[in-house]
């Protein structure tokens, strides 16, 4: 059995031994991934086969699952994928063969970012540069499944503890993957206790930083229709006198302001796009404003978007009778995420904490402000602790992606101590 973490001792060298010795093995891994096309509107299934061919020499149970976002769009965490699509779309998860009431569990994700223009290299030939591996995938996420699978590897090798381990499809949301399967582990006797995501955050520092907490997020359309008055003259709209007219610009902004001093206080709210209708020579008899809310604690997306409803029934009805052209609506129209957050301080956090300080000598920083981050489905679904890491790499949403192999290497370390202190806790 593996010495355990977070004892407060000087960093145990055997860790980085056992990822070094897996190294060739690791790249490899790697290498053949970003050789198969896994975009993120597609199945990912022959990805997937290399994902369960590993983990086939393993003493693993192997569970896939074809998942349609669809079935999902009345759960109250869910999210449209982006790019739309239904699939199916392949997840795998890997079971230990040796039961144990609670467990620890990994999770990466198999789909890639699009193919986008201003590639220097092939994006699925995999090419060294220095220590840096570039090609589709390599940071954002591949690398995160081949270093999950190494480390697994050499937890069975060592006799260390097996964590549930799980190659899922998170981009665009986690719709397509994460939400699928952790709702079903919600609905059995998962036993998992704390979830790492293997994961980088996306300030690009790697193992520098730790995703603890993800934010709130809802993207709002508000839309106003008012009416213009009758012309005065001949075929000329801007003869209409402005007076007697509803202006749905000006009315959108009076709503927006009620919403913000109203419904959405406590919440930041960034007014984006308004669009005021088709000329400035009359009222505009339509108008719609495009917010984002970004907020955290009990808060939810749905919960906001009840209450702005609500909200703006309850205006129109003090307009009264004379007002009754008056018409609004408010609609999601993009991002729409709910909070989740992990204690700092917690004992699987110090666990974690401590193994990459030992690993890279320098103690982690908490990074909480990203969003629709997939760490919030096992914290909200399951009520477990969960966390964010991964490794140094850049250029996560466009050409020329790459990974620094050296800290893919070290991050293996850490995966391997952080499951074996978390299973000794």
């Amino acid at each position: 059995m593996l010495a355990a973490a977070g004892t407060g001792a000087i960093a145990d060298e055997r860790y980085v031994k056992l990822a070094q010795e897996r190294r060739d093995e690791l790249l490899e891994l790697l290498s053949s991934m970003i050789r198969v096309r896994s975009l993120s509107g597609e199945s990912g299934a022959e990805a997937q086969e290399l994902v369960k061919a590993y983990l086939a020499d393993l003493p693993y149970r192997i569970e896939a699952s074809d998942d349609r976002p669809s079935r999902y769009e009345n759960h109250a965490e869910y999210m449209p994928p982006n790019p739309p699509g239904d699939g199916p779309f392949v997840n795998v998860v890997g079971w230990p063969d040796t039961a144990s009431a609670t467990r620890s569990a990994m999770f990466s994700h198999i789909d890639t970012h699009s193919i986008d223009d201003g590639w220097e290299t092939d994006p699925f030939r995999p090419t060294m540069r220095g220590s840096r591996m570039y090609g589709l995938g390599t940071s954002d996420d591949k690398g995160g499944v081949a270093a999950m699978l190494v480390a697994a590897s050499i937890l069975s090798a060592e006799g260390g503890p097996l964590p549930v381990v799980m190659s899922l499809h998170g981009k665009g949301g986690g719709s397509r993957g994460s939400l699928p399967v952790f709702e079903r582990l919600r609905g059995g006797d998962h036993g998992i206790d704390s979830v790492l995501y293997v994961h980088p955050a996306e300030t690009g520092r790697g193992l520098d930083d730790i995703k603890n907490a993800v934010q709130g997020v809802v993207d709002l359309e508000l839309t106003v229709s008012g009416w213009r008055a009758p012309p005065m003259e001949i075929g000329s709209v801007d003869s209409s006198d402005w007076a007697a007219g509803g202006n749905a610009l000006d009315m959108c902004w009076d709503l927006v302001d009620y919403l913000r001093s109203g419904v959405f206080d406590g919440v930041a709210l960034n007014l984006g796009i308004m669009d005021g209708g088709d000329r400035i020579g009359s009222v505009a008899d339509s108008a719609s404003a495009r917010f984002r809310l970004k907020f955290d604690g009990d808060y939810t997306w749905g919960g906001l978007l009840a209450a702005a409803r609500s909200a703006l029934d309850d205006y129109a009805g003090a307009l009264g009778a004379a007002d009754e052209a008056w018409q609004f609506a408010i609609e999601p129209v993009g991002y729409r995420t709910n909070p989740g957050a992990a204690a700092w301080d917690a004992p699987a956090s110090a666990v974690l904490r401590q193994s990459i300080e030992e690993v890279t000598g320098r103690p982690p920083d908490a990074y909480p402000n990203h969003y629709a981050g997939d760490i919030r489905y096992p914290i909200r679904l399951l009520g477990v602790p969960a966390y964010g890491i991964g490794t140094i790499g850049g250029n996560f949403y466009g050409p020329n992606e790459w990974v620094d192999t050296d800290d893919l290497v070290r991050l293996v370390a850490v995966l391997v101590q952080t499951m074996n202190g978390w299973a000794l806790r």
